[in-house]
């Protein structure tokens, strides 16, 4: 439960200084409740890194994609590892062959996580709304994205990670 600002500074209260209700400094754990899905995406986008900046990828410690694997077909994310391996090591033109979409939509992956993260200690996390036509919109990039990388005909066999 947060503690009030009158709780923590008494002498504002002696002073009759008043705070609105809704600025309190949050505790431990109500702020670890908040930021604890962009803890754990940082976390996960942490180990990924640190892995494909150790590993290569196609070596045994970093799994194919299983959805190319079963189907032979090219799916959203197929790309992503190599790209992160690229692009960790400072080949940005060869990171955005990988996977453009996932090289264009990094940026703000990063940044959205950081915002969440970052908030005014007496402010609340801000929640990550997004309305529903931009859902829409983002689904049908990523259905589009994945048709066209799995033509095996020039241009859009320029998608499919490594180009054509």
């Amino acid at each position: 439960m947060p503690v009030g600002l009158h709780g923590q500074f008494p002498l504002w209260s002696r002073l009759g200084m008043r705070i609105p209700s809704d600025i309190c400094v949050k505790t431990t754990g109500s702020m670890l409740r908040e930021r604890g899905p962009a803890l754990v995406c940082l976390a996960a986008l942490s180990g990924y890194v640190t892995a494909v900046s150790i590993w290569k990828p196609g070596s045994a410690a970093l799994l194919a994609c299983p959805f190319h694997a079963l189907t032979g077909l090219y799916c959203p994310g197929c790309g992503m590892t190599r790209m992160l391996y690229q692009l960790v090591h400072g080949h940005i033109a060869l990171a955005f062959a990988q996977n453009e979409l996932a090289f264009l939509a990094l940026p703000y992956v990063i940044w959205r996580i950081v915002q969440a993260l970052l908030p005014l200690r007496w402010q609340p996390a801000r929640k990550f709304d997004i309305s529903p036509r931009w859902t829409y919109a983002i689904v049908a990039v990523i259905v589009i994205f994945t048709l066209l990388r799995n033509i095996p005909y020039w241009p859009a066999c320029t998608l499919a990670p490594g180009g054509c």
